[in-house]
């Protein structure tokens, strides 16, 4: 695989302490800042802190121009990258892919923001952002049902209602608080009638399994992986996202900088056009995506499955009729409301002034 693949702004030292236990990451890199160096021609890049880019890989990115592109290391953020590279679609389109790990929506926006991100995949929790006009969001990846909010047994928590006093660990600004807040209003409580910390996915992990925490809000493939290491038996599922559908669904979207898609729509399009291809080719091929992104990710193929089996995928062309419905616009400003009744906006915009289907509809014919 020829993109350059660097480690994010999240610190992937403490990621590697929980994910030990939990995944078994191998060469995912150590911490460092989202300019750490690149690890050319690797599943799961080097140590970001003392790799350097190949000679070949140099010469081929002053051959095509490189789109510096934020992934998510699962079947979602991940995949759309790897099937680009493995099956050509990126060359074919003409651009050159730089991939930069990331555990969670907010950090990529901080990095497009200082401009060391053109493209990044986000979840749901992360779209107040995209409606505050930090990243205008131009594909759909799919519709997530793995966020889900766990109690640990002895806590004594059965019901949303009985959270009430109890801690909760909750990476905020993601799907998984989303669903925390829905349901802490399901349960009849306000949200200051929780203990909600915030902490990173690993700390969020790893504060469950070591019962740190009485409860948990996370997402697929974190929850097999809690399950594995507490077991079933000693975990209370409080609910899911299927708990508030079709009032509410959850798309994982793709993002660009604004000022890259003012500056550079051609690459917009390139990028697009090469994610359609690797888009319709995961649905189509689900068994071999999956053996493609465990070996890019690190992450087991059974963790994999679990996130399969907890998504619903959109074939590219029925994409394009969401888009012109107005079914997308809808998605995103219900979502949007939940945002303004946890703070995270002060009122709901107009869909269409953040998603951007232009670059989409264009290479869709």
């Amino acid at each position: 695989m020829s993109m350059l693949i660097r480690a994010g702004k999240k610190s992937f030292g403490v990621l590697m302490i929980t994910m030990s236990l939990l995944l078994t990451l191998s060469a995912c890199g150590t911490s460092g800042g989202t300019n750490g160096g690149a690890a050319g021609g690797t599943a799961g890049g080097k140590d970001s802190t003392a790799a350097k880019p190949q000679e070949p890989v140099k010469e081929a990115s002053k051959e095509l121009p490189t789109i510096n592109v934020a992934y998510m290391p699962d079947i979602h953020g991940a995949t759309p990258i790897v099937l680009g590279e493995e099956k050509g679609y990126f060359k074919e389109a003409g651009v050159k892919i730089n991939a930069v790990k990331f555990l969670s929506g907010p950090p990529e926006f901080q990095a497009m923001a200082s401009g060391d991100i053109d493209i990044a995949y986000i979840g749901p929790g992360a779209t107040f952002l995209s409606a505050q006009g930090k990243g205008n969001i131009i594909a759909v990846d799919s519709l997530n049902t793995g966020d889900m909010v766990y109690a640990t047994k002895k806590s004594g928590i059965k019901d949303w209602k009985d959270l009430k006093g109890k801690t909760v660990g909750v990476p905020k600004g993601t799907s998984g608080e989303m669903i925390l807040n829905l349901g802490i209003k399901k349960g009849g409580l306000k949200p200051e009638d929780v203990n909600a910390v915030n902490m990173d996915v690993a700390g969020a992990v790893s504060a469950f399994v070591a019962g740190k925490v009485d409860a948990v809000a996370i997402w697929s493939p974190y929850t097999s992986e809690i399950e594995k290491q507490v077991g079933k038996d000693n975990i209370v599922k409080l609910g899911d996202n299927k708990m508030f559908f079709p009032e509410y669904v959850f798309p994982q979207s793709w993002v660009v900088n604004p000022k890259f898609l003012k500056d550079k729509p051609e690459l917009v399009e390139k990028f697009l056009a090469a994610w359609v291809k690797a888009n319709d080719y995961r649905i189509k091929n689900i068994e071999e995506t999956i053996k493609l992104t465990a070996k890019f990710t690190q992450i087991p193929e059974d963790s994999l499955k679990v996130q399969v089996d907890t998504t619903e995928w959109i074939e590219s062309k029925k994409q394009v009729d969401y888009f012109k419905d107005g079914t997308v616009i809808k998605w995103y400003e219900n979502l949007e409301k939940l945002f303004v009744e946890n703070g995270k906006l002060t009122e709901v915009v107009k869909g269409d002034t953040f998603v951007s289907p232009a670059p989409f509809l264009k290479v869709v014919k």
